[in-house]
């Protein structure tokens, strides 16, 4: 099966999507506004080829109505390739760019991602742009019932689409992330005068609300508390937030390291004692998914896409968005038993959200929707980038 994938490879999740389906023997194209170098690196730090072709639209500017500009080279580029399926992730972007091609001699598969349906629809012009993408789609993914409902309103009156509206997480290599983290726990400096480790993996944007976890830990200072946290992540609110941190006292206990690499990451996260994400909304957050898999203990916001995964108290601690509740939240989430937690969480994931399992699922969905055969042979690995003219 041929597949075009209309998503931003700068995305860790594009690129591991997209490598799996290659993997599988399909012939799998990525069409995306930049980014088109990015790779996933080993454990030595060196990129690894690529088994997919990468056509760059070239980086939007302007924001969102930067998508307009590249609307004309998208059908190009999709035209050239002419794929058994289309298949766009991020509503808002690359579903506008959908919207742009041949879609009706094709099958058109959308993922929809956090603030597709939950936050972009407050603005009257992005509602209607998301509620054009969702019912130009043969089918739907989303990664959580909350969202289903979503879009379920969102399509209403509009009939689901044919394919249906899928619920499903697509995944983390539960397996190798598991065996991770307990070599990092192993290697993590213990001690009961060991400062606490907390770590954030979200990225420096309002929505994930950094600004509460720093303010969290002026409460956690104020405390006597020992404790150290990384933040792993960049964005625009970086600046303000090294500030804020410097404000309160606590620059010299955070480490604002930036976007580094996923091996990095689940080093980190795997380490940790405590692992905090406190966004205002989300979908299911892979980032959670995997620092669940690695064996972190979580302290969450309390909100519907959270729930599901953690067990209040037992599995994970859930808190309201406020500096002392979060607080309260780290130091109980301390004092859980760490393997236990690690044990059950690790169950959960690998019951509701392995990678292999749950595309797998989603391969079937798409082949039943095409009805084409592909031989699944592991196809020969491929690293030549095509630029879309």
């Amino acid at each position: 099966m041929r597949i075009a994938y209309l998503a931003w490879h700068g995305s860790v999740h594009t690129r591991r999507w997209a490598g799996w389906f290659a993997e599988r023997g399909h012939e799998v194209h990525v069409i995306t506004c930049g980014d088109a170098d990015a790779r996933d690196l080993d454990v030595d730090g060196q990129p690894l080829p690529l088994r997919y072709r990468v056509h760059d639209l070239g980086a939007p500017r302007f924001g969102k109505l930067g998508y307009l500009a590249k609307l004309l080279r998208a059908r190009r580029a999709v035209r050239r390739i002419t794929p058994d399926v289309l298949h766009a992730h991020w509503l808002t972007s690359y579903g506008l760019l959908a919207l742009a091609t041949d879609r009706r001699s094709m099958p058109l598969v959308v993922t929809a991602h956090g603030d597709d349906v939950l936050i972009a629809p407050r603005n009257a012009m992005m509602r209607r742009l998301v509620q054009r993408v969702l019912r130009a789609a043969r089918l739907v993914t989303v990664p959580g019932e909350p969202m289903r409902e979503a879009v379920l309103d969102l399509l209403d009156p509009s009939p689901a689409p044919a394919g249906g509206i899928a619920v499903f997480q697509y995944g983390v290599e539960t397996k190798r992330l598991a065996a991770a983290g307990r070599l990092a726990r192993q290697a993590a400096p213990g001690g009961a005068d060991s400062p606490l480790r907390i770590v954030s993996a979200r990225a420096l944007l309002e929505l994930y609300r950094i600004d509460a976890l720093l303010d969290a830990l002026a409460v956690l200072a104020g405390r006597d508390v020992s404790f150290t946290c990384e933040l792993l992540g960049d964005g625009p609110q970086r600046a303000d937030l090294e500030a804020q941190a410097a404000r309160l006292g606590i620059a010299d206990r955070c480490s604002f390291l930036g976007s580094v690499a996923p091996a990095e990451v689940e080093a980190r996260v795997g380490a940790s004692d405590v692992y905090v994400s406190v966004s205002e909304s989300d979908g299911v957050s892979l980032a959670l998914l995997e620092a669940l898999a690695l064996g972190a203990v979580p302290v969450l916001s309390d909100i519907p896409a959270n729930r599901p995964w953690v067990n209040d108290g037992s599995t994970g601690i859930l808190v309201d968005i406020e500096a002392v509740d979060i607080a309260d939240g780290i130091v109980r989430a301390a004092e859980l038993d760490r393997e236990r937690v690690a044990a059950d969480n690790l169950a959960v994931v690998s019951e509701r959200a392995d990678r292999d399992t749950n595309l797998a699922a989603c391969e079937l969905l798409i082949d039943s929707l095409v009805g084409v055969t592909w031989d699944s042979a592991p196809a020969e690995p491929r690293d030549g980038d095509v630029r879309a003219a």
